[in-house]
Parts: structure tokens; C-alpha cells; sequence
């Protein structure tokens, strides 16, 4: 019997809580283990569903953490809190610079708030580019972080 999304993502939950899982591979590894099969492209798609960040840990690397909040713009701004390293404005673009492994979590919570003054975003591993409408300057649109 082929497993479901929800029991994966519920397995990576468990995984993420309880083991120190500080590598994509680390976590295609574990869930190998214990039954499922998957690629790192499933669990890559997983990790930015689920908006996974990585978090320092006390010897400088860092791990795959659950970010928790009550509502869609309140896990962006612990998103933009916990990860968050450089903003850079520019009229209507803001671009951030996080810790490696969260901007697609950071882009996902920015597209999960719906912002109206959001033309389209970008990111990669470490960073991420909001493009705002035209009339809209980043430093202002930043204000309420």
C-alpha cells in the first residue's frame, strides 16, 4: 500500500522533532530506514511545504527545526526573526538574506500572508527577493516586520 503525502510529512514532523537532521540527505536517509521511498526532490518540495527552517546550533552548524505560530503573518515575522541575516531595499524590491536551507520557507510564508502590495517573489537556498507593485517602496513595506 503506497504511503500518502500526510504520512510523509507527518513522518519528517516526527523525524525533525526528535533526531538531528541537519541535511536534506540526513533526512531522505531516515525516512529510507524506517520504510518510505523517497528522493531528495520529494523532500525538498516537503521541507518548503512544510516551512522547515534551519536553526544555529550550539557548535555552528545548523538543523532542521518546525517553525510554529498561530497565524500566517505571525510565522513570517518568526520566520524573518529566527533566520533573518541582511535586508537591502531598493524602491520596490527587498531583498533578504537568511540562514541557508530557509528561503523557501521565508518565500512560502510570504506567499501564504497574500500580501496586496506583492508583485511576485524569488528566492533560493540563502535569500529572497520580494518584488513589489510599482507604487510600493520596499522600506515602507518592511516597516511592519
Amino acid at each position: 500500500m503506497k504511503k500518502s503525502k500526510v504520512e510523509r510529512q507527518e513522518a519528517i514532523r516526527e523525524l525533525v522533532e526528535t533526531a538531528d537532521i541537519r541535511r536534506q540527505e540526513d533526512l531522505v536517509a531516515a525516512l529510507n530506514a524506517t520504510g518510505w521511498q523517497v528522493t531528495q526532490a520529494t523532500i525538498s518540495r516537503d521541507i518548503s511545504e512544510m516551512q522547515l527552517i534551519k536553526v544555529p546550533q550550539n557548535d555552528g552548524s545548523f538543523r532542521y527545526a518546525i517553525m510554529e505560530s498561530d497565524s500566517s503573518l505571525d510565522q513570517l515575522k518568526a520566520i524573518l526573526n529566527e533566520t533573518g541575516t541582511k535586508v537591502a531595499t531598493q524602491n520596490n524590491l527587498v531583498f533578504i538574506d537568511v540562514l541557508p536551507g530557509s528561503g523557501p520557507a521565508l518565500k512560502t510564508a510570504i506567499m501564504a500572508v497574500d500580501f496586496q502590495e506583492v508583485f511576485g517573489t524569488m528566492s533560493d537556498d540563502a535569500s529572497v527577493l520580494i518584488i513589489l507593485k510599482t507604487d510600493v517602496q520596499g522600506e515602507t513595506f518592511m516597516q511592519q516586520f
